[in-house]
């Protein structure tokens, strides 16, 4: 049964955790990164291809990078590679990915490279509370030792500074006496890389350096009792709030660096360097499907008009910049 998929995966299905009981039919750690790594670059080098990008790019203020918005039919059983039938939705799930060039600058309406990496790998659920206004509460569950982990290579990408987690993550909306809150438990894997090879050169005799980035992938688990070590059953019982529901959610992000070039995606004086020479621009793509459970109707979920998924993936590039923005304000 692949990783990434809507599906949830029970405790028993992730590798040991010293706060588990001994169990030798769990998966060994350093081969489910390897695998949750190989099957998220395999995810992404097939979105181009299976993909439906909207005929308009979409604004998310206060950003100044354009978004690409793209939806697809995916199921998760089959090669990532090929199409899925949008008519056969039995065993399918509906994704939403976006794509963004941004300036690689601390200025008004985008971010630096740096910025990126501490704001998407380091701590990534509790800065999404941050800059998320229906996330309300982030409680750690598992985390594995990163020296544990070492460094990964992955369909020849070296991927180092690796860490997994598992985080109990809750949103509450208003108003909250008709709206229940939603829980999800999501086991996270973070990696960044110096190696992704580079993109065919633009023009005869170009050869752009490798282009460093790192990878963020969500995976969802879901606590029952027959799998969940009673301590962590009780830990997610006494967090969750009342009336709440358990949802799932799975998400691929990539983040690189990428060199500078003639063409920007910014006219503005921000894409230049002091010099007037094209500045560095940091590529940013995440690819997400979601259940939030509950009686909300599925075509109202894939609906970017009446609020669905298309929607708040183009709105968090807005709530990231924001929160990025305010917090360079503040040192």
């Amino acid at each position: 049964m692949p990783l990434i998929q809507l599906q949830p995966h029970p405790f028993t299905s992730i590798p040991a955790h010293p706060s588990f009981p001994t169990d030798l039919s769990r998966p060994e750690l350093h081969q489910f990164i390897h695998t949750a790594l190989h099957e998220a670059l395999e995810l992404l080098h097939s979105i181009p291809s299976t993909f439906v990008a909207d005929p308009k790019l979409r604004s998310s203020p206060p950003s100044q990078a354009k978004v690409k918005l793209l939806r697809g039919w995916r199921n998760p059983s089959e090669p990532s590679t090929k199409p899925t039938n949008p008519k056969d939705k039995t065993k399918s799930e509906f994704w939403a990915c976006r794509q963004t060039e941004h300036v690689d600058a601390s200025a008004e309406g985008t971010a630096s490279w740096r910025e990126f990496e501490d704001g998407l790998k380091s701590e990534h659920a509790e800065h999404e509370m941050e800059y998320t206004r229906s996330v309300s509460a982030v409680e750690r569950l598992l985390e594995w030792a990163p020296q544990d982990v070492g460094e990964v290579e992955v369909d020849g990408i070296r991927f180092r500074d690796v860490n997994m987690e598992v985080n109990l993550i809750t949103h509450t909306f208003q108003p909250s006496a008709l709206i229940a809150p939603r829980s999800f438990i999501s086991l996270t894997i973070s990696a960044a890389h110096d190696d992704l090879p580079p993109q065919p050169p633009q023009t005869q005799g170009e050869h752009p350096p490798p282009r460093k980035g790192f990878l963020i992938v969500q995976i969802p688990l879901h606590q029952t009792s027959s799998s969940t070590p009673q301590a962590l059953q009780q830990k997610i019982s006494s967090s969750v709030p009342k009336r709440t529901i358990f949802a799932n959610y799975v998400s691929v992000e990539h983040v690189t660096l990428l060199p500078p070039s003639s063409y920007s995606s910014s006219s503005s004086a921000q894409a230049q360097d002091f010099s007037g020479k094209p500045k560095s621009r940091v590529e940013w793509t995440m690819a997400t499907t979601a259940d939030p459970g509950g009686s909300i109707p599925k075509w109202v979920q894939r609906n970017f008009t009446l609020g669905g998924m298309p929607r708040a993936v183009v709105a968090d590039v807005g709530f990231f910049i924001g929160w990025t923005m305010r917090r360079r304000g503040s040192t």
